[in-house]
């Protein structure tokens, strides 16, 4: 019987251990600002949120990015009343072309990034910047990106405006701290 107890804390510490070393590879924000602009006319739309989930894996450079729809504001109150009652996720889940992120202080990072949007599962494409800055004895970075797709693709519905179908998500110097989970 003891050894059964024994076996099994063992097992039980193991598992502990191993979900904190994963941990330590991930960087993340959950207070992302993002910006959507699209283009109507000679008018630019813009759509913001500032409460963008970011998982950035240093280990592989993959990264995710939840959005949700109910936190967009467009400064349009009917428009923003209606966004409010979606309680839609976006879910972006890509790769930077990069094989690791260096965990040590070094240069900026350019990098082109290609992911799946899980709004229609499409391909989308796009570039950033990550950049080490050191907080609190903890490495840190700045994430800039830019991902380009189609309106369509974020399941929007602003046919009233006449929004060209090209548009561009912005997501600027975004801190990404280490993670804790």
């Amino acid at each position: 019987m003891k050894k059964y107890v024994f076996i099994i804390a063992f097992i039980l510490c193991e598992l502990f251990f191993l979900s904190r070393v994963n941990a330590q590879d991930i960087y993340r924000t959950q207070n992302g600002d993002m910006l959507i602009t699209a283009v109507s006319g000679d008018t630019v739309f813009k759509v913001t949120s500032k409460e963008l989930l970011i998982l950035l894996n240093y280990k592989d450079a993959s990264i995710t990015i939840k959005m949700d729809k109910s936190t967009f504001k467009t400064g349009n109150d009917s428009i923003d009343k209606k966004l409010a009652l979606m309680k839609d996720i976006i879910e972006f889940k890509g790769k930077l072309d990069l094989e690791f992120i260096n965990t040590q202080d070094h240069p900026p990072l350019d990098f082109k990034v290609k992911g799946i949007l899980s709004s229609n599962q499409k391909t989308i494409y796009g570039d950033g910047r990550l950049a080490h800055i050191s907080f609190r004895g903890t490495y840190s970075c700045l994430l800039t990106l830019r991902l380009n797709l189609k309106m369509k693709d974020l399941g929007l519905n602003f046919e009233a405006f006449d929004l060209k179908e090209d548009i561009q998500i912005e997501i600027a110097q975004t801190v990404l701290n280490k993670s804790n989970e």
